[in-house]
């Protein structure tokens, strides 16, 4: 399962079970092929979680324990409304049956609006009505041409034709991933050679050095909507990006620059790659990204800050060899997830467990992802 949350300040206000069909790709970020889509309504009208579960995971025996965390997040909505719809291009017959088992998943005590969206337009399941809903479907094409579809793109959203076109991170010119693979192997091998532990606090200081360094030089969202698109790749060193690699792959490091990420975590990321107490260490982290989980303290990611974190991420991916990936993958499903989006943050974290099966925080990510639990400023806002 996958989810998708609104972080907009103002989500628009859905008028009709077409306005929610036009703002469900804009929402996921791609368009939805061969599952089932269960989209809640909130009580102002908003559209709330989003979720998408694949036809063949809810062909699978053991369906019902994995749609546990859909139907917990479906609860903890406390939705008006909700709509299923049906994205297939199979024999109609037995996607059907499977939209059903979606539906009887959660059952939460609200109608169901029942959709089915194929190559050839779309309709309502329940509508005998033909003036409304012909038997052919409306053209897809209403739906993109619609006034949440025009909204979305004024706002600079755009729809990948696929999940795996939107969320793919297109490797970099073979030049510049081996100086950068070739930076991280010397930065990781002069770790490695610390005589002590004062030069291991030295080199981790100068490994956040690096990424502070690096989200400096990467433009933010009002720098790129003025510049156009800018080429942040260009104006990172690959040298650069390979350090930032190999000081992602220390655990100090890497905790290091998490704690950045969050508002007021600054200090605290500078006492994780200094501080001798391992446990102390621990505790101030823990503390800190409490903040990020706790609903009762809740704070949500800075936008540009994100924004910047996300962008030098994804370069180390697109820079560094495979065995650097895990770490960068993972800080990555961790924003995503903070931001709202599940169906990223669970791609970015299968590419994480893919690169390194035993990466600890990557299975802490992913274990919070299948559960279904928002962030805390979702459930505080909920």
């Amino acid at each position: 399962m996958t989810t998708a949350l609104d972080p907009a300040p103002r989500p628009l206000v859905l008028r009709s079970p077409h306005d929610l069909l036009a703002a469900i790709p804009y929402r996921l970020g791609f368009r939805p092929a061969e599952c089932v889509v269960v989209a809640c309504t909130t009580a102002d009208g908003h559209l709330g979680l989003v979720a998408r579960v694949a036809l063949d995971d809810l062909a699978r025996p053991d369906v019902a324990d994995g749609l546990e965390p859909l139907v917990r997040a479906v609860v903890d909505q406390r939705p008006r409304a909700l709509t299923a719809v049906l994205y297939t291009a199979r024999d109609e017959a037995s996607a059907r049956a499977l939209l059903g088992t979606a539906i009887a998943a959660v059952d939460v005590g609200v109608d169901v609006d029942r959709w089915i969206v194929t190559d050839g337009g779309y309709r309502g399941l329940d509508c005998d009505d033909p003036a409304c809903c012909p038997e052919q479907g409306h053209p897809p094409a209403a739906l993109e041409t619609s006034e949440i579809a025009v909204a979305h793109v004024l706002a600079g959203r755009q729809v990948a034709p696929s999940r795996e076109v939107a969320y793919r991170i297109v490797p970099a010119p073979a030049d510049r991933r081996a100086l950068a693979g070739r930076a991280a192997r010397r930065s990781h091998d002069s770790a490695a050679d610390c005589p002590d532990e004062g030069a291991r606090r030295a080199w981790r200081t100068a490994a956040l050095d690096a990424w502070r360094e690096a989200t400096r030089c990467v433009p933010g969202p009002a720098e790129r909507d003025r510049d156009g698109d800018a080429a942040e790749d260009q104006l990172l060193g690959a040298a650069l990006l390979g350090r930032v690699a190999a000081g992602l792959a220390d655990r100090r490091v890497r905790d290091a620059v998490l704690l950045t990420l969050v508002p007021g975590g600054d200090g605290g990321a500078q006492d994780t790659v200094t501080a001798a107490d391992p446990a102390a260490v621990d505790r101030a982290t823990a503390e800190i990204l409490a903040r990020v989980v706790d609903p009762a303290d809740a704070v949500r990611p800075d936008p540009g800050e994100a924004e910047r974190a996300q962008a030098v991420l994804e370069l180390v991916v697109s820079h560094t060899p495979r065995r650097w990936h895990a770490p960068a993958a993972t800080l990555l499903a961790f924003l995503a997830w903070w931001r709202g989006d599940g169906a990223r943050a669970s791609y970015r974290v299968d590419e994480a467990l893919a690169a390194d099966p035993d990466h600890r925080l990557a299975h802490l990510v992913a274990s919070v992802v299948a559960a279904g639990l928002p962030p805390g400023w979702v459930r505080a806002e909920g």
